[in-house]
């Protein structure tokens, strides 16, 4: 007997598109600061490195083919930490708590004006640096050396 295949009826939604998927680095030195690049296109916004996903690429893949592009280091381990889900962007961002091999930063010409590790949030973050912050941060703006005495 041949198979049918079923045509989706009236009341079945078919996808127009899949979510983006992006995936991005929190890295932090021996005092806890924050490493965020700055972007140079658009509004210039302070970011995490990372990036987009590409179709058929693993996850921790393109974390590492994004860190070695925007900062020229390569990923020694990298563990999922947190999710931010943009359903009004239709974006998945995918955040790694990662440690890197030693060396020095080579920033990526055409992307990165420049990078620092840093203790406070600046005000001129994206929306997915803002979100994590407080999610790793939850009682603080600031983070870094403090000390409770």
């Amino acid at each position: 007997m041949p198979i049918r295949k079923r045509k989706p009826g009236p009341n079945k939604v078919k996808p127009t598109c899949a979510k983006e998927v992006s995936v991005l680095a929190w890295i932090q030195d021996a005092y806890g600061n924050v490493l965020l690049i700055q972007q140079t296109a658009g509004l210039q916004l302070w970011s995490l490195p990372g990036g987009k996903v590409r179709g058929g690429e693993a996850l921790k893949a393109a974390l590492r083919r994004e860190l070695k592009e925007e900062i020229g280091l390569t990923v020694v381990s990298a563990k999922v930490i947190d999710l931010f889900d943009r359903p009004q962007r239709s974006g998945l961002a995918v955040l790694f708590r990662t440690t890197l091999r030693k060396g020095k930063l080579k920033l990526g010409k055409n992307e990165i004006t420049q990078a620092a590790f840093v203790s406070e949030l600046p005000p001129n973050a994206t929306p997915s640096v803002r979100y994590f912050w407080r999610r790793q941060f939850p009682n603080t703006t600031t983070r870094g050396n403090i000390l409770d005495l």
